[in-house]
């Protein structure tokens, strides 16, 4: 699909593969300047080629760990200061480490629960600061306290979560932390709507991505047929996930809050 996004700046989080990259990649192509943010420096670079390539906007990538709340801030301020504003923030950056509730692994538990969660938490606040900070100096230009909502520029967050939200057996870390980033949504929805920052959550059922490749690859193909069986549509396309995301963030969207979207493969409710 093709998209209207001239002029408007981009920063995603895991853009460096999978759903991220393919996020990077649609955007760029409907003009947007992208900036990815990501840990796997290889990936990154190669993303970064590719923006640059398609030769429509600017191109950036931050090497660094989401949960790096300084990392975090100054890749966000470089972002602002190369590309003059940015308009969407997508969160994509995610990890899977799973164990049976009987065979807690702390250290998996701590590792998801610090990128998934606290770095879905620390790029939001990183934008939001910067977007509230530029509406108060606009307001105070004008002589008011705080301007009217649509006297801001439209601002969007798009955060992945996933279906497996909903629960799924040997995920108690995955699980978690992924119905935590749907609050985290609902809560942006609330506080930041006054702001003109639209906040919503996008839960994919299983997509081929490398995150869950060698999942798919376990007992010589069976566990793939087993889900493939499982969902309706089969398993999904990255395209499937970026539709929805950058409808979202395209003016069509612009009357839609705190929406929490399955995209299910037709398969309701969990994985």
């Amino acid at each position: 699909m093709q998209w209207s996004f001239e002029g408007k700046g981009a920063i995603i989080t895991g853009g460096g593969s999978g759903i991220g990259r393919q996020i990077a990649l649609d955007m760029a192509n409907s003009g947007a300047n992208v900036a990815i943010l990501d840990i796997v420096e290889e990936n990154g670079n190669k993303v970064l080629e590719e923006l640059k390539n398609i030769g429509k906007g600017k191109a950036l990538f931050h090497k660094l760990s989401v949960s790096d709340k300084e990392a975090v801030d100054t890749a966000v301020a470089k972002t602002f200061e190369v590309f003059g504003d940015v308009d969407f923030l997508v969160n994509c950056a995610g990890v899977l480490r799973d164990f049976l509730i009987s065979k807690f692994n702390e250290k998996y538990w701590d590792f998801t629960v610090d990128v998934n969660l606290k770095g879905v938490a620390v790029c939001m606040q990183a934008l939001s600061t910067q977007w509230v900070n530029l509406s108060k100096a606009k307001a105070k230009e004008k002589g008011v306290k705080y301007l009217e909502t649509t006297d801001n520029p439209p601002r969007v967050i798009v955060n992945i979560s996933s279906m497996a939200a909903d629960g799924n057996m040997g995920q108690l870390a995955y699980s978690a932390t992924k119905a935590g980033v749907v609050g985290m949504t609902l809560t942006a929805a609330k506080e930041l709507n006054r702001y003109n920052v639209r906040s919503h959550a996008v839960k994919p059922t299983l997509i081929d991505t490398p995150i869950i490749g060698d999942l798919l690859s376990k007992d010589e193909g069976k566990f793939k047929n087993m889900y493939e069986n499982r969902i309706p549509f089969g398993i999904g396309k990255t395209s499937y996930v970026s539709d929805v995301v950058c409808f979202l963030c395209s003016e069509g969207g612009y009357f839609l809050n705190g929406c929490i979207i399955p995209i299910n493969g037709g398969k309701v409710g969990g994985l």
